[in-house]
C-alpha cells in the first residue's frame, strides 16, 4: 500500500511540474512557466498566460462564472470587469457592468479605462449594443 501511495504521489508531482504548477497550488504572476501561450487560473477571478517563459496576468474574470477549466481549455468570464481591471484585447470596447453608464475600452497596456460617459439626460441614460455598435441609448 505504501508503494502505491508513493507512486501516486510521484505521478501527481510529475504531472503538476509538466503543467508548470507546483504541489503548493496554482502558479502566480511572475512565476516561471514552460509552455508559451498556455493559460491557467491563478485564482477564481484571474487568468494567467505563459509569455516569455513567465506567468503573466492576462485578464480578470469577474463575471459570475469566473476563471475555470473547461475540458482542455481555461475559460474567463469577463462580464463583471470594470474600470482598472485587466483585459486581453487592446482596443475592444464594452459597457461597464455597474449600471452601464460608461463605455470602456481596453487600453494598449491591457487595462479597462473609461472611453465615454453616457450623458445624464432623459434621452440617453445607458450604454447598450445597437446596430451601430456600443452607444448611449
Amino acid at each position: 500500500m505504501a508503494r502505491c501511495l508513493t507512486a501516486l504521489l510521484a505521478l501527481a508531482t510529475l504531472t503538476a511540474l509538466a503543467c508548470g504548477q507546483t504541489m503548493t497550488g496554482p502558479p502566480k504572476a511572475g512565476d516561471p512557466c514552460r509552455e508559451e501561450n498556455v493559460g491557467v487560473c491563478e485564482s477564481a477571478t484571474r487568468l494567467l498566460t505563459c509569455r516569455g517563459m513567465t506567468w503573466q496576468a492576462f485578464s480578470d474574470c469577474k463575471g459570475p462564472e469566473g476563471c475555470r477549466r473547461v475540458g482542455d481549455t481555461v475559460d474567463c468570464d469577463t462580464r463583471g470587469n470594470g474600470v482598472g481591471d485587466r483585459c486581453s484585447t487592446p482596443g475592444r470596447v464594452r459597457c461597464d457592468p455597474d449600471g452601464g453608464l460608461q463605455i470602456l475600452r481596453c487600453s494598449p497596456d491591457g487595462v479597462l479605462a473609461v472611453e465615454f460617459s453616457c450623458p445624464a439626460n432623459p434621452t440617453q441614460t445607458v450604454c447598450a449594443l445597437s446596430d451601430a455598435g456600443l452607444t448611449c441609448l
